[in-house]
Formats: C-alpha cells, sequence, structure tokens
C-alpha cells in the first residue's frame, strides 16, 4: 500500500479532458498503488482550480473511496486547471491538465444539470520518485453514470417526499386549532367531575368516622359490663358507680364522637360545595377565554394560512410534476446506462467466442478449417490456392500488390482536374502588387507586401479568380480541391466555395471577413472558409496558433451561422509559419443535408520542412452541395499584413479539382483522414454577424 506522505516528490499526472461549453460535468478518479490495490484515502482532501480567468474552483469530493470533481460550464477554448491532494497542512499536486471545451452545435437539452465526463485511475509510483500516470477506465464511466443516476433518483423521491410532508404538516395545523377547543373542554368536564368525586367522597369519610365511634362506645360498654360483674362480689356499690360512669362516659363519647362526625359532614359538603363552585366558575372562565382566543385565533391563522397556503399548494403540485419528470428522466437514464453495460458484456462475450472460433495457426505455419481444409502457411499465387492468372502475368505476391497500389493511384489521379489561376482578372488592394512570371502567369503568382514605416504596418489585400474544366450541366461531380499557398507574413487566406453569389471585400482588418454570402446574405448552400495563421512562435506550447472559421447556412436554423476552429501546429521553431505551408486541401466524403448540420468535409493543411508529420487535419467543415458547384472554389483572397522594414511576399500556384468515383466515394478523403494528424482544439458555433472594420 502507498503512503501518502511518501511521494511528496513526484511528478503529477498530466491530462487533458475533452468536454463542451455550457455543460456541467463530473470527472471520477480511482488512486492505486503500481499492483492495482486502492489507496486508503480516510482523513485526505481534494481542492482544485480552473486557471483562466475568471478563477473557478473545482468541486471535489470523496464517495466510496473515489475522488469526485466537477465543474460548471466552460466557454470553448483550453482552459488549464490543478488538482491538490491535501493531507494535514502538506498539499501536494495530483494533476495538471487542461479542459479542451468545444462549441455546442445543439442548444441544451431541457432540466438538463449535469453529465458524467469520464473515469480514470491514477497510479502511483512506490517509490519517492516517478511520474504518476493515468489510465482510463470504461467501465468506471458506466459504474458511475449508473450509479449517479441512482442517487438523481433517490434525491428526487426524497424531494417528493418532503413536499408531501410539508403539506400535511401544514393542514394539520390549521386542522389543530379544533383540537384545542375539545381539549379545552374536556378539561373542564373532568374538573366537575372531581369536583362531585371530592364531596362524595367527604360524606363517606363523615359516615365512616360515626360508624367507628358507634363501634368504639358499644365495645366500652361490654368490656364495662363484663369488669362490674366481675367486681360484684368485692364491692357492688363500686361496680354500679363504676357501670353508670361508663355509660356516662361512652354517652358522652358517643354525643362527641357524632357532634364531630356531623360537623366533618358539613364542613366536608360547604367546602366540596364551595370546591364545587370555584370550579365551576373557573372552569366556565376558562372555557368563555378559551373559545374566544381559540376563534380568534383559529381565525386569524386560518387566514394566514389560507393566504399562504394555497400559493405553497400550488407551488407544491408544480414542484410535484417537475420532480416526477426528472424522476422518469433520470430512471430511463439508469435503465439507458444498464443496457449499455449488458449490450458491452454481451459483445465482449460475442466477441471472445468468435475468437475462439477462429482456426489457430500451428508451429509449422499450417491452419486446419473445419471440413477437412487444410491452408499451408505461405499462401499465395501457387501457394496451395490456384488463382488463374494471364499468362506471362507475374505470381510474385509483391508484384501483384504493387500492380494494385499502382492501380489505384492511376485511379484517384484519374479523377483530378487542374485549377488555372485567372491572371488577367487578378485585383490588389493596399500596400501589396502582384507579379507574373513569364508564361507561367496562369500557374503561379507572387504578390509583394510592402515594407512597414516605422511605428505601423503594411497591409494588403489580393482577389483571385480561379477557373479551370467544370464538366457539369447543372450537378457536378466535384468532391474536394487543393491549392498551393504560401507566405512570408501574417497571413488570412479565403475560399469561396460552392454555388451561391459572395461578396468580396479589402482594405479590412485580419479579424474581419474579406468574403460575406452575398445579395443580401441570401439563402445558398455554398460555404466561405478563411484560415489565418499568426506569425509569432509559442516558445512555450512550441508551435502556432490557427483559426479557421466557416460561414455557412441550414434551413433547421433558417439564418446564416459561423463555426470557429481554433488549431494549433506543434512544429519545431525551424519550420516557420506559413512560410512552411505548402498547400491547403479541403475534402468531402459526400453531398451534406441541406436541412441540418453534417459534418460531411474536412479542411487539411499540408506543410514542408524537417518536421515529423506534415499533414494536419485543421476543421471539420459541413461541405457542398454539388449543384452548379463549378470548380468547386471559385475565389480565393490572400490578405497580408507586414510588420517588417523590407518587403514580404505572398504566393499562390496552380490547383487541383477531385472528382467522386461511383457511389459518391471520395477515395482521397479517406486516405487524407487515414494519415492526417488532427491538430484541432476547440469549436465553437454561432451566429454569423458580419464583423466589417476598414484599415
Amino acid at each position: 500500500m502507498v503512503e501518502l506522505n511518501t511521494w511528496a516528490g513526484l511528478e503529477p499526472a498530466v491530462m487533458d479532458i475533452k468536454t463542451v461549453s455550457g455543460l456541467a460535468q463530473v470527472f471520477e478518479l480511482t488512486l492505486t498503488d503500481s499492483a492495482g490495490s486502492v489507496v486508503d484515502l480516510e482523513g485526505v482532501t481534494f481542492r482544485g482550480a480552473v486557471n483562466t480567468a475568471p478563477l473557478r474552483e473545482l468541486m471535489c469530493s470523496v464517495e466510496g473511496g473515489k475522488v469526485l470533481f466537477g465543474w460548471s460550464g466552460l466557454p470553448a477554448g483550453r482552459h488549464s486547471f490543478d488538482l491538490f491532494l491535501v493531507t494535514g497542512q502538506v498539499e501536494k499536486a495530483l494533476v495538471r491538465g487542461a479542459f479542451v471545451v468545444s462549441g455546442r452545435v445543439i442548444p441544451p437539452l431541457d432540466q438538463e444539470s449535469y453529465s458524467v465526463n469520464h473515469a480514470a485511475t491514477l497510479v502511483l509510483p512506490d517509490t519517492t520518485d516517478g511520474i504518476i500516470l493515468v489510465d482510463l477506465s470504461e467501465v468506471g464511466l458506466v459504474d458511475l453514470l449508473s450509479r449517479k443516476a441512482g442517487a438523481f433518483a433517490e434525491e428526487a423521491r426524497d424531494h417528493v417526499s418532503s413536499v408531501r410532508e410539508l403539506k400535511e404538516f401544514i393542514v394539520q395545523k390549521v386542522d389543530g386549532f379544533g383540537y384545542v377547543v375539545d381539549t379545552a373542554t374536556t378539561a373542564i368536564t373532568e374538573a366537575g367531575k372531581s369536583a362531585v368525586a371530592s364531596v362524595e367522597s367527604g360524606r363517606e369519610e363523615a359516615v365512616q368516622a360515626v360508624k367507628k365511634a358507634g363501634e368504639t362506645a358499644t365495645t366500652a360498654i361490654t368490656e364495662a359490663g363484663k369488669s362490674a360483674v366481675a367486681s360484684v362480689e368485692s364491692g357492688r356499690e363500686e361496680a354500679v358507680q363504676a357501670v353508670k360512669k361508663a355509660g356516662e362516659t361512652a354517652t358522652t363519647a358517643i354525643t362527641e364522637a357524632g357532634k364531630s362526625a356531623v360537623a366533618s359532614v358539613e364542613s366536608g359538603r360547604e367546602e366540596a360545595v364551595q370546591a364545587v363552585k370555584k370550579a365551576k366558575e373557573t372552569a366556565t372562565a376558562a372555557i368563555t377565554e378559551a373559545e374566544k382566543s381559540a376563534v380568534a385565533s383559529v381565525e386569524s391563522t386560518r387566514r394566514a394560512a389560507v393566504g399562504t397556503i394555497t400559493p405553497l399548494v400550488q407551488d407544491v403540485e408544480t414542484a410535484k410534476d417537475n420532480i416526477d419528470q426528472v424522476e422518469r428522466r433520470i430512471n430511463t437514464a439508469a435503465t439507458n446506462a444498464t443496457t449499455a453495460a449488458t449490450s458491452a458484456a454481451n459483445s465482449a462475450t460475442e466477441a471472445q467466442q468468435a475468437l475462439a472460433a477462429i482456426p489457430q495457426v500451428d508451429a509449422s505455419g499450417n491452419m486446419t478449417i473445419p471440413g477437412g481444409l487444410t491452408a499451408a502457411g505461405t499462401v499465395n499465387a501457387n501457394g496451395g490456392v490456384n488463382i488463374p492468372l494471364a499468362v506471362g502475368a507475374p505470381t510474385d505476391t509483391s508484384a501483384v500488390n504493387c500492380l494494385y497500389a499502382m492501380g489505384l493511384a492511376g485511379a484517384v489521379q484519374a479523377l483530378v482536374q487542374p485549377i488555372y489561376l485567372n491572371s488577367s482578372s487578378i485585383t490588389v488592394a493596399g500596400s501589396i502588387s502582384k507579379s507574373s512570371n513569364g508564361t507561367l502567369a496562369g500557374l503561379t503568382q507572387r504578390f509583394s507586401v510592402g515594407a512597414a514605416s516605422a511605428g505601423s504596418n503594411a497591409y494588403g489585400s489580393a482577389v483571385i479568380p480561379l477557373i479551370g474544366p467544370n464538366g457539369q450541366f447543372n450537378y457536378s461531380s466535384v468532391c474536394g480541391f487543393s491549392l498551393a499557398v504560401n507566405a512570408t507574413a501574417f497571413a488570412k487566406f479565403t475560399f469561396g466555395i460552392g454555388r451561391g453569389s459572395k461578396t468580396n471585400r479589402t482594405g479590412l482588418t485580419m479579424d474581419s471577413y474579406s468574403m460575406i454570402p452575398g445579395d443580401n446574405l441570401a439563402v445558398n448552400y455554398g460555404e466561405i472558409v478563411d484560415v489565418t495563421i499568426n506569425t509569432p512562435y509559442d516558445t512555450v506550447r512550441k508551435g502556432y496558433e490557427i483559426r479557421v472559421r466557416e460561414i455557412f447556412y441550414v434551413k433547421s436554423v433558417g439564418h446564416w451561422q459561423v463555426k470557429t476552429t481554433t488549431v494549433f501546429l506543434p512544429v519545431g521553431h525551424n519550420e516557420l509559419m506559413p512560410n512552411g505551408l505548402n498547400r491547403l486541401i479541403y475534402m468531402q466524403s459526400g453531398p451534406p443535408s441541406t436541412a441540418v448540420r453534417e459534418e460531411k468535409a474536412a479542411l487539411y493543411m499540408e506543410l514542408g520542412g524537417g518536421s515529423t508529420n506534415t499533414l494536419f487535419k485543421i476543421a471539420s467543415l459541413r461541405g457542398f452541395i454539388n449543384f452548379e458547384a463549378g470548380t468547386g472554389v471559385s475565389t480565393l483572397i490572400i490578405d497580408a499584413r507586414n510588420e517588417k522594414t523590407y518587403a514580404l511576399s505572398a504566393d499562390v500556384g496552380t490547383g487541383t479539382r477531385h472528382l467522386y468515383a461511383n457511389g459518391f466515394t471520395n477515395p482521397t478523403y479517406h486516405a487524407l483522414e487515414a494519415m492526417a494528424v488532427n491538430a484541432i482544439e476547440s469549436e465553437e458555433t454561432a451566429d454569423f454577424v458580419d464583423i466589417n472594420i476598414p484599415l
């Protein structure tokens, strides 16, 4: 087991998390040692923050031995974050990375609060040096989603129960005022009964006292008689006197006892009567006051309660309906998560069974297939399977593959047509001039960007119409194009793609749109794409930042939109940009829908120089419709800015127009998708708002 206080010097894990703007999410981390044992998190807390302004803290908690950290919706872009582990007074960096936030194409769902982003395992080294490793876990994601969905359902049920209890409490409070009156009446009745019982008890005690006095007197007389009889022989007279005296004594005792008993009865009766009378008066007054107070309190509280309860009950019913809807959604999410997990498990089982069913190759390189067919390890045109070939055709495997490859390359080449520069129609504006190179005027063109004066920049724009074989009546089979472009200055390249009129503009700032949809933004299904390359080299991230903007229209939205893509090219400082730019390549896999947004196209950048990677994907685009598309790209606009005291240049050369094969197949698109490095960092879509700022 790893001791958390032994790895203070370890390098934190580095992790980029992809998300989308406007969505709150939660991420789950499991901490283990190198053997896979879970680290004890007793007494450990976590904190974290998103570092981009404004600084936002991450929501951190520990549940079931796992670390959960969440964030509210972030804007599109790259936002660095840190996650720290805190033990006692020591704080240690656990994870450092960035949220790579893409713009959302569709609006947020109703009742959306937050969702599960992912789950990962952090593997801590057993030594005091090394790097914390990240191990992504798809299963953890399913478990987290299932557990969170269950927790949400339980929380929703608790809310429903709490609302119902509140409603019952309010009703009971109103009904309780009637109970006060009933209680007071019962107490008064019991007091009257108690007073009557007290009188009866006093009377019974008096009767018992008289009875006892009589019994005592009778006993005394009897005893005295016995004593007198016994004393007759000794003295008759004394006996007579004794009897007489005993009789007098007995009579006096009986009389006094009777008086005392009568007095006691009278006294008890009077006290009882007074007590009953007083109790009755007190009870009557108490009843009257209690009734007045209760009635006033009930009436006052009833009015207040009715005024307060009525909207509360309405809110309760509304909240109940909303909670019921959320509960149904959560239950559906939990069911879907369980179904997905079951489906994944079934797929894994089927894959394992399919793998087990594959015939195995023995040590000699042979394979026995069910049914008795045996395949030798050297299967080619003559290695156990006879494939008829034309007489004289090569039978070597590599030679056959070479012919297929050459045939495919030839087929692709046959689907390519040239695009030329319409040199006679090129226009320039600002501090830029064009120069033709003799007979190559329609193939290459150079633009010289004038030197900047002290304290200012030299700006210039060139509008270059493009021509070539169209090969269409109404519909065209064009599916992409490639243009040779290059510059030694800060540059922006703008393309007019597909059908529809477009308005060209020059003499604007680099952030302005040099081309917009024409005819007052009339509806059409062409596109406008611009690529802006800023020349300063990022010495920290080691590369160049690029911005791609796409202006497009779909029926489901009903107006023009713009998608902005942020790109970072990780190249060395010797591969200057846009000096090292060779080509901008646009390809699409098929015609997109005009009703809703589809990602059917991509924009690539081909570089020269000594970088390991020279082909990058820099944008995912909608694509254009083939109707009246011509060469696919109609116009190229180059905007350049020169910050130097000597002239810089921008170049453009001939391009190629690529055509679909049967079934709207574009082999070039699929080849580029397989080879290109994806350099996209963030995407954001918004309504189109024109930017038109003159220099």
